[in-house]
């Protein structure tokens, strides 16, 4: 798969890479990143992913998180639930995190050398010779033509390294070193000698016009095979790097299977972690609690979690049901109540029970009425001001920021906005956090 072969299509639930068959793929956006160039998009969508990885998720609350969940029993292919799982179509990511760089070096033999004609013709270099008390003589090296014996199992590792370099260079944008750490040296040298002794100057599968890439991925692909039809022996981590290596090498997928290859089903639970990071960077008001669950680790300290927790429970936890706001802002002279939605678009007006059933709006539309109430009447008891100084606002993904007030009769007690946040430049802000920024 080239990035060149990538279309954008924006998705109000799922995001990720998407097979369409016949060599085709489709990356689903959330709206406000619809904008952006497919390969600036799937750069920013990655990395996301990595760090939604570190945040405390529960899975039986996610259940559809193809290529982020860890689920070794799905395997490859389709799950039960007819989703496709693949955790390293485009995961180099994840696949140098679980190899001991050590380990991967193992794979490296020595390349034996054998000098020709070296006792045949010895007179040869006699003037070349140190001689011994006895007038023996000595000869610490004799020049001539070496065979070089290449042993074609250790290229994996540098084919390894130099599609690992181009995906986070020239894809991802990111340090090499940041990525690598203390094997960066080793990496780029291994990747650096297998672009000299397989491919040219400038080769990359991401970087360049589409014809050059296809010829790069093309060479790639027969390199891996040669490779694995001259290694009789093949240990653990060389299947593990072998199959991941085809399987990046040809997208992932079977060209005629259509279905998600690399995302998630539903995109709610990441952004919520996207606009949890957000609000934590805005000093102008401090965060009272919030559901943090899907906040990053690097984020908060333990001791927020549990003051949080502390304060979630005293304020929310009534009648046998704990609930859990998204976020409680408190300021100088203004409290906040918000709710992670992606909706498309703000709703018109509030839905209204239909037959005895509750539409899905409208329940969001109950929970963040009674946090309302149950913090109006917290500060009502304890006589704070606050309690006629409260605003609940719904956050949804959007390319600008801009806030529409419920206008509904009778008005909303707190006021009600929907705000749509620019999704590009909080999802940029929320990739700094990708190993360490």
């Amino acid at each position: 798969m080239l990035i060149h072969d990538i279309t954008l299509l924006v998705s109000a639930t799922k995001a990720g890479l998407d097979s369409l068959g016949n060599g085709k793929f489709a990356l689903h956006v959330p709206p406000g990143m619809e904008t952006l160039a497919p390969r600036k998009a799937f750069a920013m969508l990655y990395k996301t992913f990595c760090v939604f990885r570190h945040t405390m998720r529960k899975r039986e609350r996610l259940t559809a998180l193809d290529g982020v969940e860890p689920d070794a029993a799905a395997g490859f292919g389709a799950d039960q639930a007819g989703h496709y799982a693949f955790r390293d179509a485009l995961g180099l990511d994840e696949l140098f995190e679980q190899t001991d760089e050590m380990r991967l070096l193992t794979l490296l033999q020595a390349r034996g050398r054998s000098a020709a004609d070296v006792h045949a013709r010895i007179h040869r270099h006699l003037h070349l010779a140190l001689f011994d008390e006895d007038g023996a003589p000595y000869l610490e090296r004799v020049p001539g033509p070496r065979r070089e014996l290449r042993y074609d199992s250790s290229d994996i590792v540098g084919l390894y390294c130099f599609v690992a370099e181009d995906f986070y260079r020239h894809l991802l944008d990111v340090d090499i070193t940041a990525a690598w750490g203390r094997f960066a040296d080793e990496g780029l040298a291994l990747a650096a000698d297998f672009r000299h002794r397989y491919l040219h100057d400038g080769a990359s599968l991401h970087n360049g016009e589409r014809e050059a890439c296809d010829r790069t991925l093309d060479r790639l692909r027969h390199t891996l095979q040669i490779i694995d039809r001259r290694t009789p022996f093949r240990p653990p981590t060389y299947r593990v790097l072998y199959e991941a290596l085809d399987r990046y090498l040809h997208g992932g997928l079977d060209q005629q299977a259509n279905g998600l290859v690399w995302g998630v089903q539903d995109f709610w639970a990441v952004w919520e972690s996207v606009c949890l990071v957000h609000a934590m960077s805005n000093r102008s008001a401090s965060c009272l609690t919030c559901d943090f669950e899907h906040l990053p680790h690097a984020v908060a300290t333990a001791a927020d979690r549990i003051r949080w927790q502390n304060e979630r429970t005293a304020l929310f936890a009534r009648n046998e049901y704990e609930r859990r706001p998204d976020l409680v802002l408190v300021g100088d002279d203004q409290a906040t109540i918000v709710d992670f939605k992606c909706y498309t678009a703000a709703p018109a007006s509030r839905p209204k029970e239909t037959n005895g059933n509750i539409d899905k709006q409208e329940r969001d539309f109950l929970n963040i009425e009674a946090y309302g109430l149950m913090l109006q009447n917290h500060f009502l008891k304890t006589s704070s001001p606050l309690a006629d100084r409260m605003t609940m606002e719904f956050w949804l993904p959007g390319i600008a920021h801009r806030r529409t007030a419920c206008a509904n009769e009778p008005p909303w007690n707190p006021p009600l906005s929907f705000v749509t946040l620019p999704t590009a430049e909080l999802v940029q802000a929320y990739v700094k956090l990708y190993r360490g920024g």
